[in-house]
């Protein structure tokens, strides 16, 4: 059934199939969130946070990131807090554009100053969240912190390439761009909701890390502004969807947390912690379309997750 709703984005799907509109999409497209600093701050000193109780240390360890969107702020202040190499994957090249040098320093001075993380006052939707948003400086490797962040702060006037310290890989097409057994850590911050060939991506990540290592991911599961229900996305037929995601390189996968747990388990990783955000509001589940009709109860009222994975 099409409800009215479903009609703006179905339109702006079935757009992108004109090529000069298209191609403005192209050049003005971008992934939202991560070209601020105070913002990317946030994330990874969440994300630190979470993975310490679990026994992940960042001094001297190599980490990835998926979608890093519009800027690698959050794998600088990975950087800054003690990692010795960051590697940064993308499908559309959106870091490209960002003022990286003034983010980094941004960064910096907040380090510096051992701001307290932002919490969810500022940032109301960013997870995980935290008992306590006090500045972690146990966590954090001081140890050559002002060498570090001058080595990393040249190589970013330098080359946003395959650095010493930065690289970055957009877009990326082959899980052999990254070699095996290299991570200590893979992390995405709302970006496994968006990928296509989810299985193969954890496979992915399992053959990145070393044995041991840690996967971190905060995943969206709700529609994204794709209607005005946080479930409305399931509520489209398939050749629905395939009009509202077009010609565009991503959209949403529209897979379920049971789906990510199978994966996740499939590709080799032990899960160690999972924490869900649950919706009761919403649409009834019988006006989905039949093939979500289908979910389990967990599934149709959990809008958001954070997993905590290790390779075995």
């Amino acid at each position: 059934m099409l409800q009215t709703w479903k009609v703006p984005p179905i339109i702006k799907g079935m757009l992108t199939y004109v090529p000069v509109l298209n191609v403005w999409r192209q050049n003005h497209a971008t992934s939202g969130g991560t070209n601020t600093s105070r913002y990317c701050y946030s994330v990874w000193l969440r994300h630190l946070t979470t993975l310490y109780r679990y026994g992940f240390k960042i001094g001297g360890a190599r980490i990835g990131e998926l979608g890093p969107g519009d800027s690698i702020g959050i794998g600088l202040a990975g950087l800054l807090s003690g990692a010795n190499r960051y590697v940064g994957l993308d499908i559309v090249p959106f870091s490209a554009k960002a003022d990286l040098e003034t983010i980094f320093e941004e960064l910096v001075q907040l380090y510096s100053r051992r701001e307290p993380i932002p919490d969810h006052s500022e940032f109301p939707r960013v997870r995980p969240r935290l008992e306590s948003y006090e500045f972690p400086n146990h966590l954090v490797h001081w140890s050559n912190f002002s060498s570090r962040a001058e080595n990393v702060r040249v190589e970013l006037r330098t080359d946003l390439g395959s650095g010493q310290f930065v690289d970055y890989r957009a877009p990326w097409t082959s899980p052999d761009e990254v070699a095996a057994a290299s991570l200590d850590l893979i992390f995405s911050q709302a970006v496994l909701e968006h990928v296509d060939g989810l299985e193969e991506t954890y496979k992915a990540m399992s053959l990145w890390l070393k044995p041991g290592g840690y996967a971190s991911h905060v995943i969206d599961f709700t529609a994204h502004g794709l209607s005005p229900f946080w479930n409305g996305h399931w509520a489209y037929s398939d050749w629905q969807w395939k009009s509202v995601r077009g010609r565009r390189e991503y959209l949403l996968n529209r897979q379920p947390l049971s789906v990510h747990l199978v994966c996740a388990s499939r590709a080799g990783f032990e899960i160690i912690h999972v924490h869900k955000d649950y919706e009761d509001r919403g649409l009834d589940p019988c006006a989905l379309s039949k093939r979500f009709q289908m979910l389990n109860s967990e599934d149709l009222r959990t809008r958001g997750a954070v997993l905590i994975l290790r390779k075995r």
